[in-house]
């Protein structure tokens, strides 16, 4: 036989008075992955995702990241990330969307320090991380009275272990001085759906236009104004998955005050209509 004893003496990785609430599981396959989220954020909770299977490049903030099977990517609210940026092959990934998170040593809804790059082998530990997302896909649709108590442990687990592989396997990232195009990225991100032309971005940053737009296409593949769209199309995806805005609604929330304009530029990016992307994904 064999007897264990646990050491219940910790310090709660978890500020008790905010208990994390899981808001969404979500399994991407590589069928899924087809359909691109582009340029978004969340401004009330973190997201963890487990790439279980192939790669693909992925922006978050300001940087490019290939990330693939037996990687972590962490993001905090209020980072704007592009989830399937680029080309990748096989992609599949799970998600936690995860709210009201406050971890003893980070600020509320942070799942990582901005000390650390957001892509983090899991090495070793790639199979029981693996397992914990398996265990809450086999669960999560179930319905068990005792269920939802079930996915709110193992949630915390998976919060845990993601704090304990931070520690041993993150990499501390190397300190960068803003760049013009960085300047662009961060004014662009918070005025995206207000009118915004390339001569008032021009003027914020303080530089020529034309040599703006020059420097920014060169370093992102995309003009700020492309950019600006992308920002929209992005955030009117994770308005269209997560709630039951009207595409009017969620039109004006993004920045067009015409729905039918609005729709044409959505079809144009994603090669679908905003009402035909919600129906396939929550399919």
């Amino acid at each position: 036989m064999l007897q264990y004893f646990i050491n219940n003496k910790y310090k709660s990785t978890f500020d008790r008075l905010h208990p994390p609430k899981l808001e969404y599981f979500c399994k991407v396959d590589e069928t899924s992955s087809t359909m691109p989220r582009t340029m978004h954020m969340h401004t009330n909770l973190v997201e963890i995702l487990l790439v279980y299977n192939g790669n693909g490049i992925y922006m978050i903030e300001n940087d490019k990241y290939t990330a693939q099977k037996g990687d972590l990517i962490l993001y905090n609210s209020n980072v704007p990330h592009d989830e399937f940026g680029g080309s990748g092959t096989g992609l599949c990934t799970y998600c936690l969307g995860i709210s009201n998170l406050k971890l003893t040593h980070l600020e509320k809804n942070k799942i990582i320090s901005s000390d650390y790059i957001p892509v983090i082998g899991l090495g070793k530990f790639f199979d029981e991380f693996l397992a914990l997302f398996q265990c809450m896909e086999h669960n999560i649709n179930e319905d068990e009275l005792y269920l939802p108590e079930f996915i709110n442990y193992l949630t915390e687990a998976i919060i845990v272990k993601t704090c304990h592989i931070v520690k041993t396997n993150g990499i501390i990232r190397q300190q960068k001085i803003l760049s013009l195009s960085d300047k662009v990225r961060d004014y662009i991100d918070k005025h995206y759906n207000e009118p915004i032309s390339l001569e008032q971005i021009a003027a914020t940053v303080k530089a020529n236009k034309y040599y703006l737009a020059h420097m920014f296409k060169a370093e992102t593949g995309f003009s700020p104004l492309q950019y600006v769209v992308r920002r929209r199309i992005g955030e009117a995806q994770n308005l269209l998955i997560n709630t039951d805005m009207s595409i009017t609604q969620i039109a004006a929330t993004v920045g067009y005050n015409n729905s039918n304009y609005f729709q044409n530029i959505f079809r144009k990016y994603m090669g679908m209509t905003p009402g035909y992307y919600r129906k396939k994904w929550k399919s």
